[in-house]
């Protein structure tokens, strides 16, 4: 149960819960594997998401880099679909990808619609795990900067993702106090339970409708946040 009353901010993460991560990835492989002549690009893009998934919970839980991560990830779904990729080819798809994901701007339905409704009785932030330069680009591309007070991020928070160092940083530099803060996100464990842990309220953004066994409050669509607020 959320209690809005003294909520006055509003953390949002930001792949996978605005901007469209999935949708833009699907687009960016397909310009790069039509450039180096690839094919099953729809069958890498079954096993990446999983994939990547597993590769963003070990970089949140400090077991790899963030370069193993962009290697690492493309190396695996290859792996997986039997498709023989050198390392050079992967270290240039892995560079392309992050130089042209933001060429996509994809973002989910309802966003903008209900980030306007929001500012205008909420502040709006976000936290996010991603590198400071390319989400900067997917805020500024989407048209979605304007909606935030502050961006924080892990690079200038020097912490990742669940840990309580990331969301006291983002309430430090939006001069906010946790009670009155809640936080929106994808993911169950570094979005939900870490803003949990320092005190404020949070909503698990389950677009794919997983079980929830956790009895926080959740939303299918970004607009169901004005039915709870």
């Amino acid at each position: 149960m959320i209690v809005k009353e003294h909520i006055t901010d509003l953390f949002f993460d930001l792949d996978h819960t605005i901007y469209d991560f999935d949708k833009n990835s699907a687009l960016t492989f397909n310009a790069v594997f039509a450039e180096m002549q690839l094919s099953g690009v729809d069958n890498f893009m079954t096993h990446f998401k999983t994939i990547n998934n597993a590769y963003w919970e070990r970089f949140a839980n400090e077991e790899i880099s963030r370069d193993f991560l962009r290697y690492g990830r493309l190396k695996d779904t290859f792996s997986a679909i039997n498709l023989k990729v050198s390392d050079d080819n992967i270290h240039h798809i892995a560079n392309y990808f992050i130089d042209n994901l933001t060429n996509y701007n994809h973002v989910f339905t309802g966003a903008h619609e209900t980030l306007t409704h929001l500012k205008s009785k909420y502040t709006l932030h976000i936290i996010t795990n991603g590198p400071e330069g390319v989400q900067h680009k997917k805020l500024k591309n989407a048209q979605l900067d304007h909606y935030f007070k502050t961006i924080t991020n892990s690079e200038k928070a020097g912490v990742k993702k669940p840990h309580p160092g990331i969301f006291n940083y983002a309430l430090k530099l939006a001069n906010v106090k946790p009670q009155n803060s809640l936080m929106i996100g994808d993911n169950i464990n570094a979005d939900v339970h870490g803003a949990l842990n320092v005190g404020m309220q949070a909503v698990w953004f389950n677009e794919f409708k997983l079980e929830n066994t956790t009895g926080v409050a959740e939303v299918q669509q970004l607009k169901q946040l004005l039915d709870i607020l």
